[in-house]
């Protein structure tokens, strides 16, 4: 009989876990938009990774750290390393942070070494 009643405990207190787990489960309701229309979720497909290499571009000066040797760029596409954004990049050489304003364009060589970019040659543009 002792046994019996250890089973039935054992049993009623399995269920219990099981029932536990289940409504966790199902109490969680997805959030839903205010929005009328649904909008799908579309998951950034990851870019494949640049090879070692020099890759010219254009952009636009934004601004400049005389400093820590950057400057921010708001660029175009750079085909095979990455998308239009603006970006900080650090350049070899400070010196040529004098050539350059915020506001002028520019075309820029960026040098992409083992994940690290820099700024290998930049000139203002007409």
């Amino acid at each position: 009989m002792k046994i019996g009643a250890i089973v039935s405990i054992v049993f009623c207190l399995f269920l219990l876990a099981a029932c536990g787990e289940r409504s966790a489960a199902t109490t969680s309701k997805p959030v839903l938009s205010a929005s009328p229309v649904s909008t799908p979720s579309v998951m950034p497909t990851a870019l494949p990774t640049p090879k070692n290499g020099d890759y010219p571009a254009k952009g636009k000066v934004t601004k400049i750290n005389n400093e820590l040797g950057s400057v921010e760029l708001d660029h175009e596409d750079i085909p095979g390393l990455m998308p239009p954004m603006i970006m900080e990049f650090y350049v070899d050489d400070k010196a040529v942070l004098k050539t350059i304003a915020v506001g002028d364009r520019v075309d820029f060589v960026i040098r992409y070494k083992d994940g690290q970019e820099t700024i290998s040659k930049i000139t203002k543009t007409k």
